[in-house]
């Protein structure tokens, strides 16, 4: 644990950013430490493969100096290498300094920092540096176009609104994932009858894989994606559209912004898109989509990703299933999730980390509050 404040005593280790046999290089920041004062990130004090994580995320204060992590220093065998690894141009004495913060960030978001010009001292890039070259490369795209230029009015046609006769389909991959959710069921009674009291609406399963998926977006930049006319460029915000099933057809309101919302929002929301309030099409858009089955008992859905989105996560239905705690099985409420992403706006590296980034947040579900 190192002491990154004169008085710094003792540190709790938030998060780890990498994962026992990741391979690290000298600078890398491997683990995210709060203090008193501040977040910051653990950075590798040399290159090698991370053989053993010896602190757990959330664990009680570490004392400064005492080990949270060993690094075995060998090469990683068949290790690709990355953007940022090519030498330095002729005349130049290297590469400019990287602030931990702003490496993770470009690596997440795909951003050579190459092409990044620091403002930091001696030419340091720092995390501003990166959010600006990111804004800039999406100010170069245009944002996803309005899901009512492909789509007619819900209830205008005969058919389901997201049928898209002649679409041409993109590469796409799915990721799996089953999570517990005995946590989060608890946490929604204890909402439900505040809500019930307030006479407003409840909060359903779907309303906090919604609230999961936007936060796990706005934490993973790299998988939030928009598709524009010149290609795809990391989205401002995080749009999600929900599909619900109204009469019998699909239907796919957005919430816009829906990081910014609270359980509580996005469940009024819904509540006033099923009383018919939100048909029109300017409420169609968003980049991801999020589709609920679990009212028709199915277990596991395999969606197809289709324009304007670039990804979608499907849930079915919640069951009871046998685990195994502590070594020892018990029953815990089970929900299986299945993300499909088109595999040009973003890679399976990047749907991997969305998809444990959400995980993390449906089974520790006070996070959903923030």
């Amino acid at each position: 644990m190192p002491a990154v404040e004169p008085s710094m005593g003792a540190g709790r280790l938030k998060r780890w950013l990498r994962r026992e046999g990741d391979f690290v290089e000298a600078g890398d920041p491997i683990a995210e430490i709060a203090t008193e004062s501040a977040t910051m990130d653990v950075e590798a004090p040399q290159s090698g493969v991370l053989v053993r994580l010896l602190v757990e995320e959330g664990s009680a204060p570490i004392a400064v100096d005492r080990p949270i992590a060993l690094i075995d220093p060998r090469p990683a065998p068949h290790r690709h290498p990355r953007m940022d690894d090519a030498p330095a141009p002729p005349g130049e004495k290297g590469r400019p300094p990287v602030s931990p913060r702003a490496r993770r960030l470009a690596h997440e978001a795909g951003c050579d920092l190459a092409a990044v010009a620091g403002s930091g001292p001696h030419g340091r890039i720092v995390e501003r540096d990166v959010r600006a070259a990111l804004a800039e490369r999406t100010d170069d795209h245009e944002q996803a176009p309005d899901l009512a230029r492909n789509l007619a009015p819900f209830g205008e046609r005969g058919e389901s609104p997201l049928l898209l006769p002649g679409v041409k389909w993109a590469p796409q991959a799915h990721l799996e994932a089953d999570c517990n959710i005995e946590a989060l069921e608890k946490l929604r009674t204890r909402l439900n009858e505040s809500a019930r009291q307030e006479i407003s609406a409840p909060i359903s399963l779907v309303d906090c894989v919604v609230k999961a998926l936007a936060l796990a977006l706005h934490r993973t930049p790299r998988a939030n994606m928009a598709r524009g006319t010149n290609g795809f460029a990391p989205a401002r915000q995080c749009d999600i559209a929900l599909g619900l099933a109204v009469e019998g057809r699909l239907a796919a309101p957005t919430l816009a912004s829906a990081e910014n919302l609270t359980l509580a929002e996005i469940a009024a929301s819904r509540a006033r898109f099923m009383a018919g309030r939100l048909f029109s099409p300017p409420h169609t858009a968003g980049s991801s989509l999020v589709l609920d089955f679990g009212d028709f008992g199915v277990k596991r859905v395999f969606p197809v990703v289709v324009a304007p989105w670039t990804l979608v996560l499907a849930i079915g239905e919640a069951d009871n299933r046998v685990v195994v705690e502590d070594g020892v099985p018990a029953v815990a409420a089970t929900l299986s999730v299945t993300l499909a992403i088109d595999r040009r706006a973003m890679d399976e590296i990047a749907g991997a980390m969305l998809l444990d980034t959400f995980r993390q947040l449906i089974e520790n579900p006070y996070g959903l509050l923030l």
